[in-house]
């Protein structure tokens, strides 16, 4: 029973690796987005401080539970407990607003708005 209960803890952790010899393991709920950035993804959390992670996005975010992680743009996963405010830009454009104190709008892809709002059951 222990070991399970340490195998759930786990789960709620995301191993980044941001040098060699070294792996920070961060909360999933304390991570707002992931931004891709070039061969690496850029972790961002209430810290002003982003953490680089050495994957590619796209096998971040088969690492991270959908929902409430979103690929919201080819450049963005978010999560989306942690978005305060959804909007539109005009002509069919939107964008994401993450909750204070990281405050970030972030684009929508037109691809991927249609998801996100039956997602989000709007």
């Amino acid at each position: 029973m222990q070991g399970s209960s340490a195998g759930g803890s786990f789960e709620l952790r995301f191993p980044v690796k941001s040098e060699p010899g070294r792996v920070l393991l961060l909360e999933k709920s304390q991570i707002f987005y992931v931004e891709a950035e070039a061969d690496d993804s850029m972790i961002r959390t209430a810290r002003k401080k982003r953490y680089r992670h050495s994957e590619r996005l796209d096998q971040v975010e088969g690492r991270l539970a959908s929902p409430p992680f979103f690929r919201i743009h080819r450049s963005y996963v978010v999560n989306l407990n942690r978005v305060f405010e959804l909007r539109s830009r005009g002509d069919d454009e939107w964008e994401l607003k993450m909750d204070p104190p990281v405050n970030k709008v972030l684009p929508v892809s037109r691809r991927r708005l249609r998801d996100l709002r039956e997602l989000l059951g709007i």
